[in-house]
């Protein structure tokens, strides 16, 4: 019995939610159409452009070597002398650590 009642209030309810969600994107479609074209963008400045390519140089930089930094150890360990498995193992084992 409670489970057909809260079914028939998520009915009515979702029917409802429906209704005022599609009847808000509509009339916000309408508007933005209304106005003509999209906000123009204002033009970005030099010190606002050097400042965002200085902020992707330095998030590109620390990428790099946080990639280094997971990597070099594995590549050094591969220049470990060729020896039996057992040799190769502890040097794996130090890089990996």
């Amino acid at each position: 019995m409670q489970d057909q009642h809260f079914m028939q209030q998520w009915n009515a309810g979702h029917d409802w939610f429906s209704e005022g969600l599609g009847n808000g994107l509509t009339e916000k479609a309408k508007a933005r159409f209304r106005r003509g074209s999209p906000r123009q963008e204002r033009p970005e400045s030099p010190l606002a452009r050097r400042a965002r390519l200085t902020g992707i140089g330095v998030i590109g930089g620390i990428l790099a070597g946080a990639s280094l930094g997971m990597v070099a150890p594995l590549v050094l360990a591969s220049d470990c002398p060729q020896a039996p498995p057992e040799a190769a193992r502890s040097c794996t084992q130090a890089a990996l650590a």
